[in-house]
């Protein structure tokens, strides 16, 4: 579920505990081609046929997790724990938006989100395998080393927050925000794209890069990966908690999630992990995700 969670509609419901929440399909005969090219490439190379498959849920366009050209990172954790299960890698595609786990891992149509928040219902998780938090995101030659929500520039700043709109609820930081009266100063920028529109998610970033804004609140994977586009002219850093509402988190930790009573695929799942930790690391680095440490304990 990427999730990103977005992860905005389903990211917001992904990232979100309260909401915990955000975060047209492609032709399944997309996910079954890439599966009869794996198998005839295999072949050919001489190797044993996969005798099983793994059946990924994934967005065809939500960079940086996935699109329908293999180019996310969540594309890339797929194909590596295909390889080490010796399985055939087969996608059901589907908008992550309202309803995708329904229309996906519910349906039958696959059998893992390779990025779900630890807490989200109605899965198994994995540990989780990495963490990362909402971000500002704000030119670096400015300075601006904001402390929090209750930082005294924020009154002064125009603060761009992606908008989830009738997706999902609002995020943390638009709740945080609107506490302390501070509406009046937010730009939305929406998240999901026009029938032409390319990588929609990147628009927020890009308006801190122009100076069309001066801070822009995101979740960490998609600032990251978009502020890469502008060199070393945008910095970022995390956002904490809100200490007018302790429970509700601005950082999650994302693990692995199948259907409940997957159990042994859950476990062979978490085997994958475990043996490629060290490449998995240094693929969230290569696209820049903002890392935190995360809590390693049994997904619930």
């Amino acid at each position: 579920m990427s999730g990103g969670l977005a992860m905005h509609g389903q990211l917001a419901r992904r990232v979100t505990a309260g909401l915990l929440a955000a975060l047209a399909a492609l032709a399944a005969g997309l996910g079954s081609g890439n599966a009869e090219a794996a198998s005839a490439a295999a072949t050919a190379a001489g190797r044993p046929e996969p005798q099983r498959e793994l059946a990924v849920c994934a967005d065809p366009a939500n960079l940086p997790y996935s699109n329908d050209r293999g180019e996310g990172f969540e594309n890339r954790i797929a194909r590596l724990l295909a390889d080490d299960l010796h399985a055939r890698l087969r996608y059901a595609w589907n908008l992550q938006r309202r309803g995708f786990l329904r229309r996906t891992l519910d349906a039958g149509r696959c059998d893992v989100v390779i990025g779900a928040p630890v807490g989200l219902r109605g899965l198994l998780l994995t540990r989780p395998y990495y963490a990362s938090s909402y971000v500002f995101v704000t030119a670096r030659e400015r300075g601006l080393a904001l402390a929090g929500f209750d930082d005294p520039a924020l009154r002064e700043l125009r603060i761009g927050l992606q908008a989830v709109g009738a997706e999902g609820g609002n995020t943390p930081p638009a709740m945080a925000l609107a506490r302390r009266g501070l509406v009046q100063h937010i730009t939305g920028y929406p998240m999901w794209a026009g029938e032409n529109e390319v990588d929609p998610q990147g628009r927020i970033v890009d308006a801190v890069a122009s100076g069309e804004i001066d801070v822009a609140i995101v979740w960490g994977p998609f600032a990251g990966w978009f502020a890469r586009r502008h060199g070393d002219r945008l910095a970022l850093a995390p956002v904490p908690a809100d200490p007018l509402d302790p429970g509700q988190r601005a950082s999650f930790d994302m693990a692995l999630g199948v259907r409940r009573g997957d159990t042994a695929l859950l476990a062979e799942l978490q085997a994958a992990l475990d043996r490629h930790r060290p490449e998995i690391d240094a693929l969230l680095r290569d696209y820049g995700i903002p890392l935190l440490a995360a809590n390693d304990t049994e997904g619930k």
